[in-house]
């Protein structure tokens, strides 16, 4: 019996295999962090998985069914197409019906607010935060259907078009008036991804606060590299260690405590004139590497306690407790 506490189950599909190496430079040292905490990870491409029920919930891969016993299971799960993911729910569904733990979910309602940003809009609007307006794309020929409601309820003149169940700025679109708009939309339905449309904030980055059981352990602000709009590491951005403004936090730790979340990375767009705006949340697969230290081992050590907390409620053995 192989000894790992959690199974890393990866979309290597999601990338051009020149990025793989680094990819895989990137997850060893997540990978190393886990294991000197006692919490050894083994990873898994999804697309040697197969889930099913037979007398209780399976993940098989290959011969091995990976639910035999408890484990922890992190799922990197953001999809280029609908059957892409659909097979990540079967998965999700699978590993949530059975005795081991979803590491990703750790807030309330996972299924709906675990990755779908247009959802967590909502959420920080009900609870009283800043957010932007937001129109969900319909789908197929339907889609320009959306053009007049945008142009009447968001106002502006530049947005951003983003899948709704995306990561690291990936299908993020700036259209500058409503005939770039259009084209975004005509070339984006093919691809069958949810998407919606925003206004476009003008900011001079994104920051994100890290959260764990009602204290902010740190920020991190993501800047765009010049005469770019997106902050992501992956596309040029740069990042460093930013203190958290009183309001900020405050915001930070009440959508931590509205999710039940242990542990959360919120995300905030920033201007020095305007303000703050939500813009989205992760749990445990969001980035914190680039942090400097002091506070990059912080947010490591509340990231590994929070993990080996919820898979010992859940029976699962590890090797050590950090």
């Amino acid at each position: 019996m192989s000894d790992e506490v959690i199974i890393w189950i990866t979309n290597p599909e999601n990338y051009d295999p020149g990025m793989r190496a680094e990819n895989k430079q990137i997850g060893a040292q997540r990978m190393d962090l886990f294991a000197a905490a006692g919490l050894p990870v083994r990873v898994v491409h999804a697309s040697n998985l197969v889930a099913g029920w037979a007398q209780r919930p399976r993940l098989w891969c290959q011969d091995e069914d990976l639910l035999e016993r408890p484990r922890g299971f992190m799922l990197s799960a953001w999809p280029w197409d609908a059957a892409t993911g659909q097979h990540f729910r079967a998965i999700s569904r699978t590993i949530r019906a059975s005795d081991s733990v979803l590491l990703n979910d750790g807030i309330r309602d996972p299924e709906s607010l675990g990755a779908d940003k247009l959802a967590m809009s909502n959420h920080a609007a009900a609870l009283g935060m800043p957010v932007l307006p937001a129109v969900a794309v319909p789908f197929g020929r339907y889609t320009r259907r959306v053009l007049p409601i945008v142009e009447r309820v968001l106002d502006c003149d530049t947005y951003i078009v983003k899948p709704r169940e995306m990561a690291t700025g990936f299908g993020v679109l700036k259209a500058q008036g409503q005939s770039q708009l259009r084209a975004c939309l005509d070339l984006l339905t093919p691809s069958g991804l949810g998407c919606f449309i925003q206004p476009y904030f003008a900011n001079s980055g994104d920051l994100r606060v890290y959260v764990h059981r009602g204290q902010v352990l740190a920020g991190m602000l993501r800047r765009p590299a010049p005469d770019d709009y997106l902050a992501n590491l992956s596309v040029g951005g740069s990042a460093d260690a930013e203190l958290v403004p009183a309001a900020i936090a405050a915001q930070s730790l009440e959508l931590a405590a509205s999710l039940d979340a242990d542990y959360l990375c919120v995300d905030w767009l920033v201007n020095e004139e305007r303000g703050h705006v939500f813009n989205e949340w992760m749990t445990i697969v969001a980035a914190f590497e680039d942090l400097p230290e002091p506070q990059r081992t912080t947010v490591a050590s509340a990231l590994t306690k929070s993990i080996a907390d919820r898979l010992a409620a859940a029976g699962v053995t590890t090797t050590s407790r950090p």
